[in-house]
């Protein structure tokens, strides 16, 4: 997260409610972990639930008991970056594109807007 909000002005409007009911810590921990990715909140989540492992049991079943049946898109809250090389390179090792949101640090949304973007071949190619 390149930018840690210091109040609630600054929390994406899709997630004042968590910042509210939980506080900024769990806030900032929830969009650290799993920011730039969409996120399935299950009604009856188990210990193994990924919001459950990142928060600890405690803040984890408390956000998905409050979001239960949800899904809920978390924004990455970073700068914008071309990573299409990136992209295309970690696909084809066979990363799920939410995988490669969080090992780039971008969101989900721009992991598919890179990965369906067709080449520009407008463009003059540097090397061959």
């Amino acid at each position: 997260m390149n930018h840690i909000p210091n109040n609630l002005h600054e929390v994406p409007r899709s997630l004042v409610d968590v910042a509210e009911v939980f506080g900024m810590g769990v806030f900032i921990r929830f969009v650290e972990h799993f920011g730039g990715t969409e996120v399935k909140f299950r009604r009856h989540p188990g210990d193994d639930h990924p919001v459950v492992v990142a928060l600890g049991k405690q803040d984890g079943l408390a956000l998905c008991n409050f979001l239960s049946g949800q899904t809920v898109y978390v924004p990455h809250m970073r700068s914008r970056r071309n990573a299409r090389r990136d992209v295309l390179l970690l696909q084809e090792q066979g990363k799920t594109r939410a995988e490669i949101a969080r090992l780039l640090c971008i969101s989900q949304r721009h992991v598919r807007r890179m990965a369906n973007a067709s080449e520009n071949t407008s463009q003059l190619k540097l090397f061959d």
